[in-house]
């Protein structure tokens, strides 16, 4: 096959980048060809190498409506969309390009349900999360572009049943256009040593990594840190991140008088995150809303003990007293609570981390994606042709990975 990914922007780390990455991969070791694409300012089609080592090509994706004036944004379009499709449609036929996967959709790629819509390929669009529902809730309009994008496309795929059933809600239409393929990881980026956690972090510590947002409710895991602390004065607090809320997290860090017991690290490079996890006690993960969450498949990969909650998709990779310790969202005493059973018993460290590991050994291996996502793709290719809106209700719930 021939496997054209499309993604937002050319990126080395986060949730997209690694999906992507593993997946362009597995393809690749199975003997598929596969390229990149992702929107830029140039308005002709440019190929370079993408920072995950794969053949890229960029070209700028003009809307009707834009940061500049409607008037200018107009004109442009009627300019640059013609030839940013000639271009798109030429490069498809140069490289015979079969399928087109888009993750984490958004407007511009709505040229790629026009080329859906005029040549014989496929298209699947995997949705992450907040291309859905930004801040954790749906949008109160979805724009014409993200819709015709979602109707055109042969298979919707959500990496959780929870966020799928959250998905139609809002799209009830698109109920039998959809599957859940769970996301995975590569074992062999989290198992190898790693004896030297950065300087700020040889203290005993929880670690948490993840966006500074509302949804991810780190000031939940704060104002419970309050009470790890109370009991384990020498525990650290460590936060790997980025986000608009940083500044309110440290004032409520100082509030609470624990400031000096947490790191803000900011974000970090692909490359330091599994010394952090090795390094860590425990992992923990307080979101209010969350799609799958695959940073704790990584702390799971590196046999630590999980702390998390009941949201999205969660409870479909730990399940609670097995192979980690679940709390509702938003509760900061029960957060607690679990955090310091966790840090008072170490047999229950290493019988949750064991198991944990065990199961991402049989269920969340980047291949069992990789594998789900070739079997899709073959079995959509397999279909004869049919106009877009003779499609629906034709996908088979058994190509769904659960």
């Amino acid at each position: 096959m021939r496997v054209l990914f499309v993604v937002p922007q050319d990126e080395e780390s986060g949730g997209v980048a690694s999906v992507v990455g593993n997946l362009a991969r597995y393809l690749t070791d199975q003997g598929h060809q596969v390229f990149s694409f992702h929107p830029t300012a140039a308005m002709l089609l440019k190929r370079k190498t993408t920072k995950l080592g794969f053949a890229g090509f960029g070209l700028r994706l003009q809307m009707p409506f834009g940061e500049r004036h409607p008037a200018i944004s107009i004109l442009l379009f009627i300019f640059l969309f013609p030839v940013g499709m000639y271009q798109l449609i030429r490069f498809i036929f140069k490289h015979k390009i079969q399928v087109i996967n888009v993750h984490y959709p958004a407007d511009p790629f709505v040229y790629f349900a026009l080329c859906r819509r005029l040549l014989p390929l496929r298209l699947i669009t995997s949705i992450h999360g907040a291309d859905v529902f930004p801040n954790g809730k749906p949008r109160q309009y979805y724009p014409r572009a993200f819709k015709l994008l979602l109707s055109s496309s042969d298979l919707i795929v959500a990496p959780s049943v929870k966020f799928r059933r959250d998905f139609l809600t809002v799209f009830p239409q698109f109920n039998f256009m959809t599957a859940v393929i769970h996301n995975g990881i590569k074992l062999t980026d989290f198992e190898a040593p790693y004896t030297n956690p950065p300087r700020e972090t040889t203290a005993p510590y929880v670690l948490c990594i993840s966006a500074y947002k509302e949804q991810k409710a780190i000031d939940v895991l704060i104002r419970a840190f309050k009470r790890v602390v109370d009991a384990h004065p020498v525990v650290r607090l460590v936060l790997v991140g980025a986000g608009p809320l940083l500044g309110s997290l440290e004032n409520l860090a100082a509030s609470l008088g624990i400031q000096q017991k947490i790191d803000f690290l900011g974000p970090k490079p692909r490359n330091e995150v599994p010394s952090l996890i090795h390094g860590c006690q425990v992992f923990c993960l307080p979101s209010r809303f969350e799609t799958f969450g695959i940073v704790i498949l990584e702390a799971m990969a590196c046999k630590k003990p999980v702390v998390a909650t009941t949201a999205g998709g969660i409870p479909e990779i730990v399940e609670n007293g097995e192979t980690g310790i679940l709390v509702e969202p938003d509760d900061p005493q029960a957060l607690g609570e679990a955090l310091l059973m966790m840090l008072g018993d170490g047999d229950l460290q290493r019988d949750l981390a064991a198991n944990a590991y065990r199961i991402v050994r049989e269920r969340f291996q980047s291949d069992d994606t990789g594998s789900a996502y070739e079997a899709v793709f073959t079995q959509l290719l397999q279909r004869k042709n049919s106009p877009v809106a003779n499609r629906r209700n034709r996908f088979l719930p058994e190509s769904k990975s659960q």
